[in-house]
């Protein structure tokens, strides 16, 4: 059993806050997959993008937008929408392309393969604990079949900013009435889980989508 499991004092613990992508279901290749039929639409609708950008400039500009620092630019449909913007605007394209683009990235961000354990775990502990998601993503619970296991659902750039700040996970205490060791949180990332979970003094747990299982041990 992983240590810091058998380290949780659970009947304290009133709610499990989940992050979502790496830690319930493995989120390789599916952002390069939505980037990509991302850029196949919008070449074929602006056909200057092509001769103008490639996906690695398109990712580019993502990062330089990441970097600007504006809290807008944590939540992830703001920052794809706004890097679609910019590449329209660079080649005096129609902006109306923007919503439509964007529809495209995010059907293909919602085609995931959640592992039957990660739905065991969450169906299994959905009986003692509240369960919630808090994710730096935007993924779509309903379109992805979980949302039935989640009484809530924090965004980043929506409802606080991304881990590794502590503020949606601060905001779940204040929302539930939790004491710190009431609330716990889940996660694959040391960087942003464990360290947002750190800064809001709430219990914490590091696993992954092949690791989530041991949760079944509690």
């Amino acid at each position: 059993m992983n240590k810091a499991i058998s380290q949780i004092d659970w009947q304290s613990i009133k709610v499990i806050s989940f992050d979502l992508d790496d830690t319930l279901w493995d989120n390789s290749g599916v952002i390069e997959t939505c980037l990509q039929k991302l850029y196949d639409f919008l070449c074929l609708h602006e056909p200057l993008i092509k001769k103008h950008f490639t996906i690695d400039s398109m990712e580019r500009i993502s990062q330089q937008l990441i970097q600007l620092e504006k809290p807008e630019y944590e939540n992830m449909t703001l920052l794809r929408k706004a890097v679609i913007r910019q590449m329209l605007q660079e080649v005096a394209g129609d902006e109306s392309l923007i919503n439509p683009a964007f529809a495209v990235f995010y059907h293909w961000r919602n085609q995931i393969t959640i592992p039957e354990i990660s739905s065991q775990v969450l169906s299994y502990l959905q009986k003692e604990y509240t369960i919630v998601a808090t994710s730096n993503g935007n993924s779509n619970l309903h379109k992805i079949g979980l949302a039935g296991y989640f009484d809530k659902h924090l965004i980043a750039g929506i409802h606080g900013r991304a881990k590794p700040s502590a503020e949606m996970l601060t905001n779940l205490l204040e929302f539930y009435h939790l004491g710190p060791n009431q609330l716990l949180h889940v996660g694959d990332s040391y960087q942003t889980d464990i360290l947002s979970a750190k800064a809001a003094k709430v219990e914490c747990i590091k696993l992954d989508y092949s690791d989530i299982g041991e949760l079944l041990s509690v």
